[in-house]
């Protein structure tokens, strides 16, 4: 064992001693909590007729049933008090009764006959396991969002939830402004979803992704469910429901300032990077300054009638990236929430959020110097209705609609004239591409519940339009060059390869909808749902025009496109699922289930707007720089070797038409999920849970090397062996790899791609997680998680199912080889996400004496995925540069064993209601320099294999916060 190694097993075991073991949430989509309650006499018979009372965020009565069953549905979340009185029987109290979005409390209630018993008190909290569990997740309570330390933001959130693996490392909010990749479960990166109070806002112009950015103290609770049985989940990928702080009849608020610094910082950069960097002075990856300041204010407008909250945040951050460049980011948020009782069954709310992100130097890495980085603004404003209603005892119904306002713009520093080049090692120069785009999405929904007896009955259906506009434009003359090898055979004698890229304009249109329907089944032990779904989706290109190119304008000239249908797909899914009590009191379950997926269909070009007449489009020229100038210019292109492109007829390219085409058997991709688990509540307010998953893909829309779609009517048997990239380089050794090119006869015109599903071909993910909670009870509270993961790809028939032989970084083309999620983002080098076979996540806190408070948190997972290439120009006509693998498998080598440890010891001091807290918190505690990026590529020279990116140093953060 590693002293590396021992050291994360020894945190680990720590951690777990001071955690213990927790369990996962269900779902509830709509952001909203639910009581179950059934009452019995003291026999065991049920009783009808019992009058019982909520009192808390919303106050409540119902009257049991002849089943002796109240329901609360649709409840803002946080602590209720739960009395039941009928007349000869003493009455019941349980006033800490939590509510969580996530899941719901069935409560049992039992009343003994008056004069025999009075009152019955009851001081224990909810049961912490549930026969009604559906899903697999986690829900995170406000108490943990406030008081453990972490970067606060939803992305260190998703990191901390088994099975969820993130590409960034966040130590102390040096990545908060900028979104990380992320997966679960095998499941795409496009299949995840986000929801804000229960309403979708995903960005479907970079589908999976959140359209802005969060004040974090905006939030009562977070919930992340990734996977199971209910019919209200849309997706296989990770389903992450934000909610926000509502209003209530006690006034309530808070407010913070968190500070970090230069001088509150360690240094962790080893001797040898810092000789490599020239020095270490400013160099390393590292934070300057970062503030987080808000507040948030809520209340009682006119008691139990009439509720309103908001809230108002701001966080600056000012990092320095490896080689000593900075990256700046202003967030900006603002919430408002209004509820009201319109009648004991009618309860309307509004709700408007807007986040803007403010950004200068995006992207600014050791391979992005300032010229080469983004300045980003773009606000994203939600606005949402919803009401519910409820309608006897029995019918509860909840719509709600949105309307959501979304787009940014990046604009290069280096300015629009300024062409681009990238050097030999593979560092950019110049300016870079200007982007800009507007994404508003309408949206309708409508859930409701009907309960009879030993049934409840869910059912809903939902409307959504997302449309995508945007503009992209390589600066001066729209050209993207690479400075060459001339020696090298494959570049023809040249020393310049240049991507020549007409301006484009995509405008799509996707239509949503779908519907469910199931049924809740209760009998004494076992719990039995089954569910159908419906998924439709349509795209269509919308008109649009692009200009011509100003290098080789005469390949790609200017369009005027029309409108274009797009795909249309649709899939009925069954859920079923079985919770079984193994005990008679209920505190031992096991589930199972069995449920089927469908996956996003993009509002972009590649998939909804495939059809368009103006295609993303690009030509591949070899030039020699007979000015110095480091780019391919308009003569030395005319004078260089025209090597094709894609996005026009090459023959005859001002003939404007759609060279793409949708299959005809195309269809919704499809994941056929399995779970078997166990829920073990061991004691009040601590539970456990482990879970087995297996899933299928099937049907996948086939991506090669992330192209929009295979070639058209083109086979592997169309590719012809190109060359050979060879040598002998650290780590790897020797190697040598043959890369393929297409025959130049079997080019499909325009280079025409085809929106379809992979044919022999599916992937295979297997998962075992474990995750345990223990609620804020006896002075500690705390969530512990651990999960191995393997995620495979199958070539059943390589003959179909494989287009260029090419084993490629992002399409390795492996049997049974690891699945690699090629992920870059704003100031990386290219990362390869490759599931971790260990992964542990541990949030703690213990309430000390004299207001003391005590907090950690910590993960430790494998390093990712260092699949060394070598990059090669090549006579493909429609790829020019591939980016060779030249490794047996993808995770062949392996970054170093990530550890994060984070404390905080915080100070309470009660001033009346209000509770002022004085917090000290260090972040990366060990102050670990791991590695995080390298420069894989061997043909970059001496740049090969050379750090690109560590963890960020220790660093201390000051907090003040007051709430009451």
């Amino acid at each position: 064992m590693t002293l590396r190694t021992g050291r994360v097993w020894l945190t680990v075991a720590a951690l777990l001693m001071a955690v213990g073991l927790a369990m996962p949430a269900l779902a509830q989509q709509s952001g909203l909590g639910r009581i179950d309650i059934t009452v019995h006499d003291s026999t065991g018979a049920v009783l009808p007729g019992v009058t019982v009372d909520i009192t808390g965020p919303e106050n409540h009565t119902a009257v049991t049933d002849a089943q002796g069953q109240a329901h609360f549905l649709n409840l803002a979340i946080g602590t209720y008090q739960v009395k039941a009185n009928l007349q000869g029987f003493g009455p019941y109290a349980n006033n800490n009764v939590v509510v969580q979005a996530a899941n719901p409390v069935v409560l049992p209630v039992t009343l003994g006959v008056a004069g025999v018993t009075t009152q019955v008190n009851v001081t224990g909290q909810a049961p912490i396991v549930s026969p009604k569990k559906t899903t697999v997740g986690s829900t995170i309570s406000k108490a943990e969002l406030d008081q453990i330390p972490t970067a606060r933001d939803p992305w260190v959130i998703l990191q901390s939830v088994p099975t969820v693996i993130v590409d960034r490392v966040n130590v102390g909010g040096s990545e908060s402004g900028q979104q990380s990749n992320y997966l679960s479960k095998g499941a795409s990166g496009t299949d995840n979803t986000w929801n804000l109070d229960g309403i979708p806002i995903t960005d479907m112009g970079a589908t999976g992704s959140s359209p802005t950015y969060f004040d974090f103290d905006a939030f009562q609770e977070m919930q992340v469910t990734t996977g199971g049985s209910d019919a209200q989940v849309a997706t296989p990928g990770a389903q992450l429901n934000m909610i926000l702080k509502s209003g209530g009849n006690t006034p309530h608020g808070s407010a913070r300032y968190y500070f970090e610094n230069q001088s509150l910082q360690g240094s962790n950069l080893p001797s040898d990077l810092a000789a490599a960097l020239g020095g270490t002075s400013g160099k390393g990856n590292r934070t300057n300054s970062n503030q987080d300041r808000g507040f948030d204010l809520g209340g009682p407008l006119v008691k139990d009638k009439l509720w309103a909250w908001g809230s108002l945040g701001r966080t600056d951050v000012d990092n320095i990236v490896l080689t000593g460049g900075h990256d700046k980011t202003t967030l900006e948020n603002y919430a408002f929430k209004l509820d009201y009782q319109m009648t004991q069954n009618i309860r309307p709310e509004f709700t408007y959020f807007r986040g803007n992100k403010i950004k200068t130097g995006r992207s600014a890495g050791a391979t992005r110097p300032e010229e080469t980085t983004w300045d980003q603004t773009g606000p994203t404003t939600v606005y949402k209705g919803q009401t519910s209603f409820v309608i006897g005892n029995n019918v509860f119904l909840t719509a709600r609609g949105a309307s959501i306002g979304s787009g940014f713009s990046l604009t290069p520093e280096g300015g629009l004239t300024t062409p681009v080049y990238q050097d030999i090692t593979g560092v950019y120069h110049g300016s870079f591409q200007y982007y800009a785009t507007d994404r508003p999405q309408q949206t309708a929904l409508v859930d409701g519940s009907y309960f009879k007896g030993k049934n409840e009955v869910k059912f809903g259906f939902s409307w959504r339009k997302a449309t995508v506009t945007s503009t992209s434009v390589w600066p001066g003359n729209n050209t993207l060059t690479f400075e060459v090898d001339p020696t090298d055979p494959s570049n023809h004698g040249f020393d310049l390869l240049g991507y020549v890229y007409r301006p484009y304009n995509p405008s799509v249109e996707v239509k949503y909808y779908s519907a469910y329907a199931g049924d809740t089944i209760t009998f004494n032990r076992a719990t039995v749902n089954l569910a159908i779904r419906y998924d439709g989706g349509t795209g269509q290109a919308l008109a649009t025009t692009e200009p011509a190119a100003i290098n080789l304008p005469n390949y790609l000239p200017a369009i005027n496109a029309p409108a274009a249908a797009g795909p249309s797909l649709k899939l009925v899914s069954p859920r079923v699922g079985v919770t079984y009590a193994l005990d008679e009191s209920h505190k031992t379950l096991a589930r199972a289930s069995f449920s089927m997926f469908a996956s996003q269909l993009g509002a972009t070009g590649g998939q909804a707007g495939i059809l368009s007449e103006a295609p993303y489009s690009y030509a591949y020229v070899l030039a020699n720089d007979t000015n110095g100038n480091h780019v391919v210019d308009p003569s030395e292109a005319a004078a260089g070797l025209f090597l094709g492109g894609v996005g026009f007829n090459q023959s005859n390219p001002t003939q404007i038409q759609t060279y793409n085409q949708i299959a005809s058997n195309l269809t919704m991709p499809k994941t056929y999920e399995t779970m078997v688990g166990l829920d073990r509540e061991l004691m009040p307010n601590f539970g456990v849970s482990a879970t087995f998953t297996y899933r299928r893909y099937a049907d996948v829309f086939w991506t090669p090397a992330g192209a929009a779609g295979p070639l058209v009517g083109v086979t592997s048997a169309d590719y012809s062996p190109d060359g050979t990239v060879s040598g002998n380089a650290a780590p790897v050794g020797s190697f040598s790899q043959t890369y393929y090119a297409l025959n130049p006869n079997a080019v499909p015109p325009g280079g025409g791609r085809e929106l379809s599903n992979q044919p022999g071909y599916h992937q295979r993910y297997l998962g075992f997680e474990v995750e345990a909670t223990k609620r804020m009870a006896n002075r500690w509270m705390g969530r512990f998680g651990f999960s191995t993961n393997r995620d495979q790809e199958f070539f059943d028939d390589p003959s179909v199912a494989i287009q260029d032989p090419t084993p490629l970084v992002n399409d390795p083309k492996i049997n049974g080889g690891d699945i690699v999620t090629s992920s870059t983002g704003s100031g990386k080098s290219s990362l390869y996400l490759v599931y971790p076979r260990f992964q542990f996540t541990a949030d703690g806190l213990y309430q000390g004496p004299w207001g003391l408070n005590f907090g950690a948190n910590f993960i430790a997972r494998q390093g990712y995925a260092a699949p060394y290439e070598f990059r090669t120009t090549t006579d493909d006509p429609v790829n020019a540069r591939k980016d060779v693998l030249v490794t047996n498998a993808v995770d062949e080598f392996r970054l170093p064993t990530v550890t994060l440890l984070n404390a905080r010891v915080e100070k309470s001091i009660k001033m009346g209601r209000a509770n002022l807290l004085l917090s000290l918190d260090a972040f990366n505690l060990f102050n670990d320099a791991t590695i995080l990026g390298r420069q894989y590529r061997l043909d970059t020279g001496s740049a090969a294999n050379s750090v690109l990116e560590i963890m960020n140093p220790r660093i201390a953060r000051l907090g003040v916060r007051i709430e009451f």
